[in-house]
């Protein structure tokens, strides 16, 4: 659980977190998501810094935030890492969005190992895409949600 916290902070980071500190959006504009920590002000997020996976058709709202859900991942494939020696150091860390039938719909590489290991980047972002979550929701309501993986080979 130590690594509980760095991850949560890597979410709202590599998903587009807040780029400004408007207290308010301007006139006639909604910000796709806010958030509040005790003892400062909400923090609308800006359209510019909304996660890569948002639309304005479709916007994605960042996992844990907002009173918006953590994933709950339901069905996934295996991922099946090509062999290598020796392997490589970290993780490779990969941004999703989960759309309101909680497929993925995109996923992108946000950091890999050192040395880079393009065929385990693929790998993982291939087998990442076949993955199925609860459908998200917020209120009762349908939405896409914006969450990091980190797998560690």
């Amino acid at each position: 659980m130590k690594g509980l916290p760095f991850l949560l902070a890597l979410t709202a980071f590599a998903c587009g977190g807040p780029q400004s500190r408007e207290t308010r959006p301007a006139p006639g504009e909604e910000p796709l998501e806010t958030a509040s920590v005790s003892g400062e002000e909400v923090v609308p997020l800006a359209p510019e810094a909304a996660p890569r996976g948002a639309s304005k058709e479709r916007p994605c709202l960042l996992a844990g935030v907002g009173g918006a859900p953590h994933p709950q991942r339901i069905d996934a494939a295996p991922i099946r890492l090509p062999v290598r020696e020796p392997l490589p150091l970290g993780e490779i860390t990969v941004e999703i969005v989960i759309v309101p039938d909680g497929s993925v719909s995109e996923a992108s590489l946000v950091s890999t190992t050192e040395p880079p290991w393009p065929e385990a980047e693929k790998a993982v972002l291939d087998t990442v895409k076949s993955w199925r979550y609860e459908p998200p929701t917020l209120g009762g309501t349908p939405i896409s949600i914006c969450a990091t993986v980190a797998i560690r080979p």
